[in-house]
């Protein structure tokens, strides 16, 4: 794989556990009313144009239980799906996010960024700083923010998000 070769969006589910999925797709569901409401407007649009539920012209209007049925699929198999998705969940996880990228940034990670828009030529980088296992960035950041109360799993999903890349294939993660 080259320098800038891109592995597609959709290849973060293979690091995201059904439940959490779920669980992270229904809590954006929750909270998408806590966002700004142009902000609202940009995701209510996008789900719309990916994510269908039979018997309902609007998803948005869907029992929730099918909604994030629906979604979940749609994130597990359209790429255009995950970056509307998580720019949102970073969003509504602003003060974590900030915290995210800003240890990442004093780690010196370079190439940041919370939101991101879908492009088909973009993805996710197949390279994780070497050395690095989600272990070792769970109890470095624990460290940087000993007072902090994180789940585990949002700070792996979020710096993966934010820095835009993957371990890679062979790296035993």
């Amino acid at each position: 794989m080259t320098e800038n070769e891109y592995l597609p969006y959709k290849a973060i589910n293979v690091y995201i556990e059904s439940d959490f999925l779920r669980k992270t797709l229904e809590f954006i569901l929750k909270n998408l009313n806590t966002l700004p409401k142009e902000d609202q407007i940009s995701f209510v649009k996008s789900f719309r144009e990916y994510v269908t539920i039979l018997g309902f012209r609007n998803p948005m209007r869907a029992p929730l239980t099918l909604q994030v049925n629906s979604y979940t699929k749609a994130f597990e198999e359209k790429d255009e799906v995950i970056p509307f998705t998580l720019s949102t969940w970073t969003k509504i996880k602003s003060d974590f996010a900030s915290k995210v990228k800003s240890w990442l940034e004093s780690e010196g990670w370079d190439q940041l960024s919370t939101e991101k828009i879908f492009n088909e030529n973009e993805g996710f980088l197949n390279k994780l700083p070497e050395g690095l296992s989600f272990e070792k960035i769970i109890d470095d950041f624990k460290n940087a923010h000993p007072k902090l109360d994180f789940d585990e799993d949002d700070l792996i999903l979020m710096v993966l998000w934010i820095s835009g890349r993957l371990p890679q294939e062979d790296s035993g993660l």
